[in-house]
């Protein structure tokens, strides 16, 4: 491999920010499913509780508590919508990071047997390498 040094470690801290991405985005999505989660709860229970007309005394008030349980239902059906997307997003966000792991440490090891190939024709290069002499003057002295 013909990676200097510096290369190398460009190379590695490249690898190390997409991880580091890729667990943020992994964090985000996992928090946005986590929300739709709670808020489906929330909306499922205030659906639940819009179904008991027991007080409602006149049509006006039986009738928008029919179209408060009509807009609720509708948006149950968009949060859960919505909660599917997000799972599937979450999913794609977890490949991902799982490849940016797979990629670091490849490119770790990659990195290492460059880094081990490099000092072995090093040491090769230094050992065909003929010992200096001293000068005989300085010998001398």
């Amino acid at each position: 491999m013909s990676l200097k040094p510096k290369s190398w470690k460009r190379v590695h801290a490249v690898r190390d920010a997409q991880v580091k991405l890729a667990i943020g985005a992994a964090a985000v999505a996992m928090r946005n499913e986590a929300t739709l989660v709670n808020n489906a709860e929330r909306l499922k229970k205030l659906r639940d509780n819009a179904f008991d007309a027991g007080h409602c005394q006149n049509g006006a008030s039986l009738h928008a508590q029919l179209e408060l349980a009509q807009r609720l239902i509708r948006a149950d059906g968009e949060i859960s919508t919505a909660l599917v997307r997000a799972r599937q997003h979450l999913a794609q966000v977890e490949r991902q990071r799982t490849a940016a792991y797979i990629d670091r440490e490849t490119t770790s090891k990659l990195l290492d047997r460059a880094i081990a190939q490099a000092d072995e024709t090093a040491e090769r290069k230094a050992a065909r390498l003929p010992l200096r002499r001293k000068n005989t003057k300085e010998a001398e002295e």
